[in-house]
């Protein structure tokens, strides 16, 4: 068992192909290089005895509890992704998440975060990104994405939207607390998605069956319902049957529409709004929700709404 994982930062050739080493290192070119120069910098004083020590403690610190990002994405490589990626790479680097898994729709944010991270990713089995067959929507591709993790406890974050790492500590911190298992049937709601969703007021409030129905008459309560990026546990996900013909009429309450099938499927089910659990939230003309709203709202209010009063 290695005391911490080189293999992020390094990478291995083997013997028999030692002599091809010159014209690997003479297809660098200057962009490259200077990449490779940078991130060298950044990483250099992990190769000293305090680097080494510091990195060790805060891997150990939270190696209990492995969270697995799954992002869902379609188009949003250059105005979201190519940066969040970079801090995520950080936080799989210095064991705050244990991997990191994308499922893009259209095979171009696919094509971007291979040529940017294609070495990490060939070297690492923690950093996987799949390009779908077809176009599944924006449900069915976070079922996806979640169906590809390794790990029991999944953060499902949404390719817009930024976790920090305060996010996926205060989710390891919760878990470990009240000594939740991958065998629990739990969803962890952020109780705030900044800056504009707070969702405070339910601090600490468990959701079940038996409380939805008066929890459900508050805006924000459904808000809240609807916005989603939560840890979830893997093993009940994969089990959520769902009606493949209404897909087009959920995509701007897929979460809520997610919500209400676990829900009625799941009777051990709960909710957990869990206190200081942050992420932000970005709202923009490419939106699903703000594409897809109006084709949505009928659908929404009519049929998945009163069945929250009904489960």
């Amino acid at each position: 068992m290695w005391l911490y994982p080189y293999q992020l930062y390094t990478r291995a050739i083997h013997i028999s192909k030692i002599n091809g080493l010159e014209n690997i290192l003479l297809s660098i070119d200057e962009t490259k290089y200077n990449n490779m120069f940078g991130y060298y910098n950044e990483i250099k004083y992990l190769f000293t005895v305090e680097g080494l020590t510091e990195q060790i403690i805060k891997i150990n610190a939270c190696d209990d509890t492995k969270i697995s990002l799954c992002i869902p994405t379609k188009n949003r490589f250059d105005d979201f992704l190519t940066r969040y990626l970079d801090e995520y790479v950080k936080y799989l680097q210095n064991g705050i998440i244990d991997e990191i898994v994308i499922c893009d729709e259209t095979g171009d944010d696919y094509s971007k975060i291979i040529a940017k991270y294609g070495s990490l990713i060939n070297n690492d089995n923690k950093f996987k990104v799949y390009q779908n067959n077809e176009v599944l929507g924006v449900f069915k591709n976070k079922l996806k994405v979640c169906s590809l993790a390794k790990n029991d406890f999944i953060a499902l974050i949404d390719s817009d939207n930024f976790a920090d790492e305060d996010y996926f500590k205060t989710a390891k911190s919760y878990i470990e607390k009240n000594n939740l298992q991958p065998s629990n049937n739990f969803i962890l709601a952020p109780s705030h998605a900044k800056p504009n969703f707070d969702y405070t007021k339910y601090n600490n409030v468990l959701v079940n069956k038996e409380n939805m129905k008066h929890l459900f008459h508050d805006m924000t309560f459904q808000c809240c319902m609807n916005t989603g990026n939560y840890i979830l546990n893997k093993s009940f996900v994969g089990s959520i049957k769902y009606n493949d013909s209404i897909m087009k009429q959920i995509s701007a309450c897929d979460v809520l529409y997610f919500n209400l099938l676990a829900f009625q499927q799941i009777s051990s089910l709960t909710l957990h709004v869990v206190p200081n659990l942050h992420y932000t939230r970005v709202v923009h003309d490419d939106s699903e929700y703000l594409k897809t709203n109006h084709l949505c709202a009928e659908y929404r209010d009519n049929v998945i709404i009163p069945k929250f009063y009904n489960l």
